[in-house]
């Protein structure tokens, strides 16, 4: 699974307001927007049909990321996250860029975005569409509390127990890496590819398990990238069965790789 994942503006522009992510999309920016609602088309997704007609295409772009969050919420569906990913990515990064000129913080705005992207991938049950721009601002605390996260790595002294705001206030540590936390970042990065190979282990050995039926249009799907009506017409059965086949390969996908790693999230320490 991979995910992907300025120009200085006065206080009052829109993309230096800490209160929203979203700006204008650009020309570049509409293939992205295009993407979604294929991507919500093609899962049959009713939920911009519950927001209001959006006024620009900042709302529309908002609309659209609020429904693929909440369709990925729903289905885990690895196509509706990089899709989603491509539409909001360019305006994650002009907010972790923003706050980060704001603290005067020297942080990856790259390595913070990243981690955001995680962050949403891990934790899609704690999202609510509530709203047309629900993950704008959900989104939006997730990319502030990466900074937290980074800025805590970076402090030196004792640990202290610091609100929020005085987190977020507080500077980088600017002193240059010296040989012992290269090595560490290094150890880090490695046991993070160990990590990401147990996981395409435990997902290739589910995906084994499925049934040829069930494999075949999986790969179809999602590496072919073929449509369910282009698929359905191909194998002579409907759409709608073709979407049932995808989602009960995932499903059992899913529950096979939680049976594999729930031991050994019982054996790791608690976070």
């Amino acid at each position: 699974m991979t995910c992907l994942p300025s120009q200085t503006a006065t206080p009052a522009s829109a993309s230096e307001r800490p209160d929203t992510i979203e700006r204008s999309p650009s020309n570049s920016a509409r293939p992205a927007i295009e993407r979604a609602a294929e991507v919500l088309a093609l899962h049959e997704d009713s939920t911009l049909a519950t927001f209001p007609e959006p006024s620009d295409d900042r709302a529309r772009a908002a609309g659209h990321a609020t429904a693929l969050m909440d369709l990925y919420r729903r289905t885990s569906s690895a196509e509706a996250f990089e899709a989603l990913v491509g539409l909001v990515s360019p305006d994650l990064l002009a907010r972790v860029r923003s706050r980060l000129r704001r603290l005067g913080a020297q942080l990856d705005p790259q390595e913070v975005l990243q981690d955001a992207i995680v962050n949403v991938f891990r934790y899609p049950d704690k999202f609510s569409a509530s709203r047309y721009n629900a993950f704008a601002a959900w989104s939006a605390t997730i990319v502030d509390n990466a900074i937290r996260r980074q800025l805590r790595k970076r402090q030196s002294g004792p640990a202290v127990a610091l609100s929020p705001i005085e987190v977020l206030s507080q500077q980088a540590d600017t002193r240059s890496a010296g040989p012992a936390l290269a090595a560490v970042e290094n150890e880090e990065t490695r046991a993070a590819a160990s990590a990401f190979q147990v996981v395409l282990t435990c997902y290739l050995a589910a995906f084994e398990r499925l049934s040829d039926r069930e494999r075949f249009v999986l790969q179809m799907v999602e590496v072919q990238r073929m449509r369910y009506a282009e698929l359905g017409e191909l194998l002579g059965i409907r759409a709608e069965t073709i979407k049932m086949v995808v989602f009960r390969a995932r499903k059992r996908i899913n529950e096979r790789m939680n049976a594999i790693l729930r031991p050994v999230d019982a054996l790791s320490p608690a976070a």
